[in-house]
């Protein structure tokens, strides 16, 4: 069911709908930052002080494992909520279901110190498979709002993708203060969880005023058919999740196989089709391998970054005394800046096409990692490098991220065939998955022992790692530039175009 715009009434309703869905998502991003900013320091904390107590070493390999997981999900989710709920019902029961996980999860938080990390690893499980009716069918739901005004819809996305960056800029400002507080990294979760019932309270309140624009599915009542596959939907990927969250090890492997399986499938069946379809898919193809190596180096983020801005650094952005995990605000605030100009500037530059912003977006993304090489070679004598080549590093990445992340998924939709748009979001959602536990790998290279080693030894061993990925980066971001400019050419001369 969808509505045409009538006049002022329809407006104020319009209004209304993106308002809400900006409050709920503000919300829920704030509640979503507070803790994944912070997450890999929760992570490393000891159990003493309320933290999980792992090593960097398990930490960067867990890390990788739930963001892969949490990659995976979305794609069958959706699916859930279009085959079974209807999109008003599915984010109703996302919302509701996330805010009693996210309470669990602080439970199973107070008591590490006596039953060990298992019983918030069990909490946690609980958060992939829900969050996939709430991530992807948020932005779904804009969509229909507007359905039939495309200006509109360019309007409310707008609004969206504002409210996710204010919402993680505040998020990621706020977590690490609490995490010096009194109440420690257990004021962090009490915020996530108040965010998050925040965010469903509002929703379930003002569920009614969607009334006009729900489907069919959403709008007869729940059967017992239709309930079975959802509840065995969440059940598997708890149980899944739960699995992988506590053998990471084996689940690297395991995963990996299951994204390049599912990778390899996509390739075949882009190889099937014929002409121009068959071309314009192998260049979305190529440029989701591209995404693979991208994310690799943006993953760094959250990550290594976040343990060397702490272990290594002064932590002084330009004279302002930071937190390490506060660097990422960087992030959100440069999208909040100039995303909004990026329209124009394609608009201007009509021949940096995707193919090319993935390339630069490569290579800028290793100038990033050389950037906190450099902050490395010129520490002082006391092994500690300034943090303006962190702050330097954030910025960059973020314009690469522009580049990439913000037209990954527009990409989908303009490269690949109609048929198989379903199936080309989930090799992209693959790639991002397998991006993640290629970076849980990696960052165990550079993992510094819980027995601790000296500063110094600890600033070479980061200054390799980034130089190394940082030169990898850059050889293979200066190659795809290459290659994109041969393959536009070629396309070209055969008469395909290519935005």
């Amino acid at each position: 069911m969808s509505h045409t715009l009538t006049g002022s009434a329809d407006g104020h309703l319009i209004k209304r709908q993106v308002s809400n869905v900006a409050v709920i998502t503000f919300l829920s991003q704030f509640a979503s930052y507070s803790i994944s900013s912070i997450f890999i320091l929760f992570l490393t904390l000891p159990m003493a002080k309320d933290g999980l107590g792992m090593t960097e070493t398990q930490a960067y390999e867990f890390m990788g494992v739930t963001q892969a997981v949490g990659y995976i999900m979305p794609f069958v989710g959706g699916y859930i909520i279009d085959k079974y709920l209807g999109l008003r019902r599915g984010i109703t029961l996302g919302v509701t279901l996330l805010a009693v996980a996210f309470g669990l999860v602080y439970l199973g938080s107070s008591y590490v110190h006596i039953f060990g990390n298992k019983v918030f690893i069990a909490a946690y499980a609980l958060i992939p498979a829900i969050s996939s009716f709430v991530t992807s069918p948020s932005s779904a739901l804009v969509s229909r709002i507007y359905q039939g005004d495309d200006a509109g819809s360019k309007s409310g996305m707008t609004v969206y993708y504002m409210s996710i960056n204010v919402g993680s800029l505040i998020g990621i400002g706020i977590a690490p203060l609490l995490m010096k507080s009194h109440y420690g990294v257990m004021s962090v979760l009490a915020l996530v969880v108040i965010g998050k019932a925040l965010a469903a309270l509002n929703f379930i309140a003002k569920r009614k005023i969607y009334s006009n624009i729900v489907d069919d599915m959403d709008a007869t009542p729940m059967t017992r058919q239709r309930s079975i596959p959802v509840l065995a939907y969440l059940v598997i990927g708890y149980a899944l999740a739960f699995f992988a969250y506590l053998n990471p090890g084996i689940s690297t492997y395991l995963i990996g196989i299951g994204c390049v399986s599912g990778i390899s499938i996509f390739c075949i069946r882009t190889l099937m089709l014929k002409g121009d379809d068959r071309v314009k898919q192998l260049v979305a193809t190529f440029l989701i391998l591209v995404a693979v190596v991208f994310f690799v180096l943006y993953n760094q983020m959250a990550t290594t970054m976040v343990l060397f801005t702490k272990n290594s650094t002064d932590l002084s952005l330009f004279g302002i005394k930071l937190e390490a995990a506060q660097f990422q605000m960087i992030n959100p605030f440069v999208i909040l800046l100039i995303g909004s100009a990026l329209p124009r500037f394609y608009h201007t530059f009509k021949k940096f096409t995707i193919p090319y912003q993935f390339a630069v977006g490569v290579v800028l993304a290793g100038f990033s990692m050389i950037v906190l090489w450099a902050g490395t070679a010129t520490a002082n004598s006391d092994a500690v490098a300034s943090a303006n080549y962190v702050g330097m590093a954030y910025f960059i990445i973020t314009i690469a991220e522009l580049f990439v992340s913000a037209v990954g998924l527009s990409m989908i939709g303009l490269y690949c065939h109609p048929s198989m748009i379903a199936f080309a979001m989930g090799a992209w959602y693959l790639s991002s998955s397998m991006s993640n536990l290629v970076s849980g790998q990696l960052g165990k290279l550079v993992a510094i022992p819980q027995t601790g080693i000296d500063k110094l030894t600890a600033l070479h061993a980061y200054g390799d790692y980034f130089s190394e990925m940082g030169i990898v980066g850059i050889i293979i971001g200066i190659g795809l530039c290459v290659i994109m400019f041969l393959l536009q050419r070629n396309l070209r001369q055969r008469g395909i175009a290519i935005a």
